[in-house]
């Protein structure tokens, strides 16, 4: 007599479902993050000279670019903000950091026209918020 066999009839399933909706996910965080980048440097600025410039296009996982037009406004992620908003972002940007994060990177863009008085605040401020790391975007000298 044959001895009976049990036959196996499973079969390996790999489920695909979790990781499509992963993929998902990434897509739509990078096209979101794209718009983000690509919105800070949207509004048309005549950036002022310098003979040391670096490549402005060195990315900082937190960096925060504050665009300053010629007449005095302020632009923060494409968005026009008025002074006292952007002070209250500034100060609370470093309460909010976890001891863990890379250190807040602040890029200032202001428009070669505009003046010191609209900076300077911007400096005052960082510094009462313990922002150490502060730019300003510039383009070589020619």
């Amino acid at each position: 007599m044959k001895p009976a066999v049990a036959r196996r009839s499973r079969s390996l399933k790999f489920a695909i479902t979790p990781m499509i909706d992963i993929v998902f996910l990434l897509i739509i965080f990078f096209l979101v993050a794209t718009h983000f980048v690509k919105s800070e440097t949207l509004e048309t600025v005549n950036l002022p000279e310098a003979t040391q410039a670096e490549d402005p296009e060195t990315i900082s996982p937190r960096r925060m670019t504050i665009t300053i037009l010629s007449n005095g406004s302020y632009l923060l992620a494409g968005r026009q903000l008025p002074w006292s908003e952007l002070e209250a972002i500034l100060l609370q940007v470093e309460k909010t950091r976890n001891a863990d994060d890379p250190e807040q990177e602040v890029r200032i863009r202001g428009d070669a026209a505009a003046e010191y008085r609209f900076i300077k605040p911007i400096l005052e401020t960082c510094a009462k918020a313990n922002l150490r790391k502060v730019s300003f975007t510039v383009v070589p000298e020619s």
